[in-house]
């Protein structure tokens, strides 16, 4: 068993609580303008991914902004809770890695801490993958965990492990070379013990 399917099947596994803990310990307000920053730079109505969704507040808050937007995660623990939260989104169980969406499909691609839960010998997969669904001159934004370590570690669930990749920004502009970063923000505190990077970046 490799690490994302070790790790999507805990996510299976923990989806309600993890998402209950992430909901209560996490800066909603602070969340919601990197989701607006992200907005501010794609035309009206856009079409957008988010990538990882989890239970899919992030979609909902999308579409409540105008924006057409589906959200996808590898777990079915994740979608499941996502399509009973949220009934009038659009979810659907996917590999980021290797999605159905055709050449071009979205203007917009945003992955709140997905990119954290890829080995970093898989992360140019995705990069390929979002650059092929996104137009030309679209818009990725990603978060992630601030360092350089990567391995599996105990979750914010007790008792459960999931894979994390730490990065820097430099390391990852290195790795996603088929996007220009724009623009990046700090997390402005440590949550979970760890510190978060926000990068906007356009497909070159």
């Amino acid at each position: 068993m490799d690490a994302i399917e070790r790790t999507m099947r805990t996510y299976d596994q923990i989806a309600e609580e993890y998402c209950r803990k992430t909901e209560r310990q996490g800066d909603r307000e602070f969340q919601e303008k990197m989701l607006d920053r992200t907005l501010s730079f794609l035309p009206p109505s856009p079409r957008i991914i988010d990538l990882g969704c989890g239970d899919g507040r992030d979609t909902q808050y999308l579409q409540e902004k105008g924006a057409d937007v589906v959200g996808i995660d590898i777990s079915r623990g994740m979608i499941d809770l996502a399509r009973k939260k949220y009934t009038e989104c659009a979810f659907l169980r996917s590999d980021m890695r290797d999605t159905v969406f055709p050449n071009d499909t979205f203007q917009g691609a945003w992955a709140s801490t997905s990119l954290s839960n890829i080995p970093k010998s898989e992360v140019s997969r995705v990069e390929k993958e979002v650059y092929r669904i996104l137009e030309q001159g679209s818009i990725f934004c990603f978060s992630f965990k601030v360092g350089e370590k990567e391995g599996f570690e105990e979750s914010i669930v007790e008792g459960f492990e999931t894979y994390q990749s730490y990065y820097t920004l430099e390391e990852l502009k290195r790795e996603l070379n088929l996007f220009d970063v724009i623009d990046s923000r700090e997390y402005p505190e440590e949550i979970f013990n760890n510190s978060f990077m926000y990068c906007w970046a356009r497909a070159k």
